[in-house]
């Protein structure tokens, strides 16, 4: 007895270590600027180490620390095959060119000449003239238009010189560099964009692209040297092509020494780990920037106030990247072992089927990237993640967990025998195989139903289990509330009802509901005798005044608050019992101190703290409250009597705004009337009284 007691209490108190270091992140989490930040780096790190885990970090001439395994047959280094893919890739080869420099010169000669000639005739023009002979010599020999001679001629001498330079400059330029054949016109292009970049005129610019189009010539050779270079890298770097290598061979014996073939091998299989591939880190980067998109997109949409709930964000984290971790990690014995099915299961039952295929969808191409998933482990991963999400119900026990938990490891048996049928496994293959598959299924459930205690507790998330919990008899809270305000539990359970049939009827949470309902009033328990229906004689506010009484009455509320704080209840029955009263007045007060008149009285100094109800369960209690203690109060009530109060308490409080921050229309409004009619009909029926000499017991009411 001693032992398992110890040991109990080392069990709780690396609960309570854990919870703390859960709360201690969330309050770091408290800023929504940190939120996606931080959860795109979580996975961008953890992904990445996953990555590096999936396989060995081993480099040529090391040594082996373990036997390495063929996880799938496949074709492997072809020496034939690779020694043609060598061949083929030497005649794509695109030859290296190098500037010749006697060609070079021959260009350059060439456009000084002409600009020799142009001088001279310039110079004699004023004096001499020039005969239509010469001028046709002059076309013939250079291959120039008339236009652009006569332009030299008439140009003033600033403009010719200033071309003169221009074309200069440029010619040096391109024939600094090696220009094949191929490449002139792509140099002309380049030339007259170089030009339009300049501050000329378009005359000049004209003049300029038609002599570049004359004197721009090739003026490289291949590089015989260079060439041989290049061919001796494409051969060194020629990937080769794969051979046939069987399902469970030997790769690598542990303790001998990694060859350049046994690394070709590994890599083949993807067993090796490429840490420093930079293209991968950037490629991931896309992919987690992605992520964060989608899911931050998806919720703003869909659900808009998880944005706000920084634990909500801490489970994902934790949830999402303790499973690629833990995957990373069952890759060491069978990927049929890794506990995907954990994921819908938490995330399910903490935030809701959408929210969950949300974040399924998400996590689905992370862990492909992860395990380097080929089609039939991407099927599996599939399965485990999605088919959860449309087996479990609407309002889950704790032991729907461990039976969805079982159907999802019927279905992994199945898909490794057809998996395996489709490898060739033995028989004994077929048998780990399906131990592992049925065995991460069921672990799944396991750890789901650990990891969901652990976050309902720390983040006090009204989940349908930790709900389930609290509107058991049996809780102590509610025990204390039967025993020490026995008026409040009864008002208590007649507001369940209520509230559960109209949360049904609008497509709220009823379970929600009827737990709000249960411990809306724990605050009473503080001072049971200050509230009427606790109250056996007098009642003790005749003798206050009516500001003290409602100092009194309205302290309830933050007596309600402490007392859930300190039982660990979720933060959805936190804000019932804050809002369940709204900012209303206590009008039996208000009107008591209007009657005695003694001071300046304003309804302010009557009115409820708040908030105002802004959830459809909120706004359930905050109704059902009212209509209970109004029916309870009420004698010779009919059906019509009884619509009529329900209708009227509803009317005054859309008056009153109370009901402004609620996301109800108005035909939920009638959907919640009729059904609090409906209950409190079935609840205060006639019976037939008993008659007084009966023996027995034999004639009963109904």
């Amino acid at each position: 007895m001693k032992n398992s007691k110890r040991t109990f209490q080392l069990k709780k108190k690396g609960f309570d270590f854990f919870s703390l270091i859960l709360t201690h992140l969330k309050s770091i989490l408290s800023f929504q600027f940190w939120n996606y930040p931080l959860y795109g780096v979580s996975l961008f790190f953890i992904l990445w180490v996953s990555y590096s885990m999936g396989g060995v970090v081993l480099g040529e001439g090391q040594i082996s620390p373990r036997d390495i395994y063929a996880r799938k047959t496949i074709e492997i280094i072809d020496v034939k095959a690779t020694e043609e893919r060598k061949n083929t890739l030497l005649a794509e080869l695109v030859p290296v060119y190098r500037i010749d420099e006697n060609l070079t010169q021959e260009r350059k000669k060439e456009y000084i000449s002409f600009f020799q000639e142009l001088e001279t005739i310039r110079s004699t023009i004023p004096q001499q003239g020039i005969s239509f002979e010469k001028k046709e010599e002059f076309f013939r020999k250079w291959k120039i238009t008339s236009g652009v001679f006569d332009w030299f001629m008439e140009a003033p001498p600033e403009k010719y010189e200033r071309i003169k330079e221009v074309f200069f400059s440029n010619m040096e330029k391109n024939l600094s560099q090696p220009i094949r054949e191929g490449e002139i016109e792509q140099k002309i292009l380049e030339s007259y964009s170089a030009y339009e970049r300049m501050n000329l005129e378009v005359d000049e610019i004209r003049v300029l692209n038609l002599l570049t189009s004359r004197f721009l010539k090739p003026n490289a050779r291949v590089d015989l040297v260079e060439n041989e270079k290049l061919r001796e890298q494409v051969i060194k770097n020629v990937e080769p092509v794969k051979r046939y290598i069987q399902k469970g061979q030997i790769l690598v014996k542990k303790g001998t020494v990694v060859t350049h073939t046994d690394l070709e091998s590994l890599r083949a299989l993807g067993l090796v780990s490429e840490q420093y591939e930079s293209y991968l880190l950037f490629a991931l980067g896309i992919l987690i920037v992605f992520t964060v998109i989608f899911e931050y997109s998806f919720i703003k949409k869909f659900a808009s106030e998880i944005i706000q709930k920084n634990s909500f964000l801490l489970i994902r984290i934790l949830t999402i990247t303790g499973v690629i971790a833990l995957n990373a990690l069952s890759l060491r014995f069978s990927w049929y072992l890794i506990l995907l099915a954990a994921v819908p299961f938490i995330l399910y039952t903490l935030m809701g089927r959408n929210l969950a295929l949300c974040e399924s969808l998400i996590l689905f191409p992370l862990l492909m990237w992860g395990e380097r998933a080929d089609f039939m482990r991407s099927l599996y991963i599939f399965m485990n993640l999605f088919l959860p999400l449309f087996l479990l119900d609407k309002t889950i026990k704790r032991r729907d967990l461990v039976k969805t938990g079982f159907w999802i490891a019927l279905v992994n048996i199945m898909m490794v025998i057809i998996f395996g049928l489709q490898e060739g496994n033995t028989h004994l293959e077929f048998l780990i195989n399906s131990v592992y598959g049925f065995g991460g299924a069921i672990i799944s459930s396991i750890a789901a139903l650990g990891g969901i205690s652990l976050f309902e507790t720390t983040f006090h998330v009204a989940t349908d289990f930790r709900l389930l919990e609290l509107v058991n008899p049996t809780h102590p809270l509610l025990k204390r509330l039967m025993m020490e305000a026995p008026g409040t539990y009864s008002h208590s359970l007649m507001m369940a009802n209520l509230a559960e049939a109209a949360a049904d009827a609008i497509g709220a949470n009823p379970l929600l509901a009827r737990a709000g309902a249960y411990y809306h009033d724990i605050g009473k328990i503080k001072r049971p005798y200050f509230f009427i229906e606790n109250q056996i004689n007098e009642n003790i506010h005749n003798r206050l005044s009516p500001h003290l009484s409602t100092l009194v009455i309205q302290n309830h509320l933050k007596d309600g608050l402490e007392i859930a704080r300190k039982y660990h209840l979720p933060i959805e029955i936190q804000n019932i019992i804050q809002s369940h009263h709204g900012n209303t007045v206590l009008r039996y007060f208000y009107d008591k101190a209007m009657k005695q008149k003694k001071d300046e009285v304003t309804d302010t100094e009557f009115r409820y703290p708040g908030p105002r109800p802004k959830t459809k369960e909120e706004v359930l209690i905050f109704l059902a409250d009212s209509v209970e203690a109004a029916i309870r109060s009420t004698n010779n009530l009919n059906s019509s009597r009884l619509e009529s109060i329900v209708s009227g308490i509803i009317q005054n409080y859309l008056k009153d705004g109370q009901l402004d921050d609620t996301p109800l229309t108005m035909r939920d409004i009638h959907k919640i009337s009729d059904a609090f009619v409906m209950i409190l009909s079935g609840m205060l029926h006639a019976r037939v009284p008993y008659p007084e000499n009966s023996e027995n017991g034999e004639e009963k009411g109904n």
